[in-house]
């Protein structure tokens, strides 16, 4: 896991490992008819909707479409093998995204990579959460797709 936050959290603007996010979901969507319906990130332990936060998103193996709406703002991305994608903001607040269900064509195995900062851990008096980093007014990216509080990086 290291080898791999050491490739990907410099292109996200995090070089110091102290910086890097202290947890991390893994997704595996077999074929495609394996989704995620609308939802928003909104767990207690990551402060999504009261506070800035980034989500961070390696996508591997098939490409699947990942899409984001608030309202009548609907955005739809193309995810594909390596590519990066980041939830910026208060993103999880006022939108929602999804990994829809696919037919009609052969859709093989993808695993999905999220890594978040843990802020609030009220269930083990043993852990503490560390110190979200800010997440960047603004920020220069590169290779980068951006609408609203969140961007792609193709890889």
């Amino acid at each position: 896991m290291a080898e791999v936050m050491s490739v990907c959290m410099p292109l996200c603007g995090l070089a110091a490992q102290a910086s890097w996010p202290n947890s991390c979901n893994l997704n595996l969507y077999q074929d495609g008819q394996h989704s995620v319906g609308w939802h928003a990130d909104n767990e207690a332990l990551f402060q999504g909707k009261y506070q800035d936060c980034r989500i961070i998103s390696l996508s591997l193996g098939q490409s699947r479409r990942f899409e984001l709406m608030c309202g009548q703002d609907f955005h739809r991305l193309e995810l594909s093998d390596g590519d990066l994608c980041t939830m910026e903001g208060m993103t999880q607040k006022w939108y929602k995204h999804r990994v829809p269900k696919e037919s009609g064509r052969n859709v093989g195995p993808r695993i999905n990579l999220t890594w978040r900062w843990i802020v609030q851990h009220h269930d083990c008096p043993c852990a503490e959460a560390p110190e979200a980093p800010e997440v960047p007014a603004k920020r220069k990216r590169t290779s980068c797709a951006s609408v609203g509080g969140w961007s792609a990086s193709h890889g």
